[in-house]
């Protein structure tokens, strides 16, 4: 079995390409330029460009959106019924084709609702090769853990957590999903995921605090990128504040 077909900008943000009947699915957009490799990838699999649909609509999961929009006028575009709004507010002119609830089907992809990264962050399992295109809800960078653990290497998609406590709640209810890859927003893609998974989780769970050297690094990077301000939400689930209760 193939493993998924990975687009990654800088080796960290991640596309992918889906196969189908009718031509391909784009699950997330990276940032500006990823329309290049999206493109001439497409084109050498010899099929058309149907649909784009994301995961959660921030900024490094949807910068090409209109660029291929543009090269492509029928692309339909697909969202998340709680994220559909933050498309327009971040800049995005296109509008969405259909907004998507958990159970609802995108080819041979199903849609599951994984809130927390975002309010309105989905899932989709392909069931003919068992890919988890999970996007933000659990990161493979430097290694795999949940959105909602602080990491010193790569904080942003902690940072970018709209509900740290909702997120890890959103990555256990996965662990119930039968796949055999582990397709993420961030990193390579993990065969044979779910131990891994399960021990992410379960790191999630523990309660552990950052440490003080995790929470520098974090609010320098936020600082630095203007994200510190909107990390997490307001009381426990803030990153940068007081440890959770």
């Amino acid at each position: 079995m193939r493993p998924p077909i990975r687009l990654a900008q800088f080796g960290l943000i991640n596309a992918y390409l889906v196969p189908e009947a009718d031509g391909i699915t784009l699950i997330d957009a990276g940032m500006s330029g990823m329309e290049r490799r999206v493109l001439s990838t497409v084109k050498r699999l010899g099929l058309p460009l149907k649909r784009l649909a994301l995961t959660h609509a921030h900024d490094d999961h949807i910068g090409a959106i209109d660029a291929l929009k543009a090269a492509v006028p029928d692309l339909e575009l697909l969202v998340g019924e709680q994220d559909a709004a933050l498309l327009a507010g971040r800049g995005v002119k296109t509008t969405p084709t259909r907004v998507l609830r958990g159970g609802d089907r995108v080819g041979s992809l199903t849609v599951f609702d994984t809130p927390g990264h975002s309010a309105g962050h989905v899932a989709y399992l392909d069931g003919r090769d068992g890919t988890l295109y999970s996007g933000d809800t659990f990161v493979n960078v430097p290694n795999l853990h949940v959105a909602s653990v602080l990491n010193t290497v790569f904080p942003l998609p902690t940072l970018g957590t709209y509900d740290l406590d909702q997120t890890t709640v959103s990555a256990r209810a996965m662990l119930d999903i039968p796949i055999r890859f582990l397709a993420t927003g961030h990193g390579r893609v993990v065969e044979d995921p779910l131990p891994a998974m399960r021990h992410a989780v379960a790191d999630a769970e523990s309660g552990r605090e950052p440490s003080a050297f995790a929470r520098a690094v974090a609010r320098a990077v936020g600082r630095m990128t203007g994200m510190g301000s909107a990390a997490g939400v307001a009381g426990k689930n803030a990153v940068l504040g007081t440890p959770r209760d």
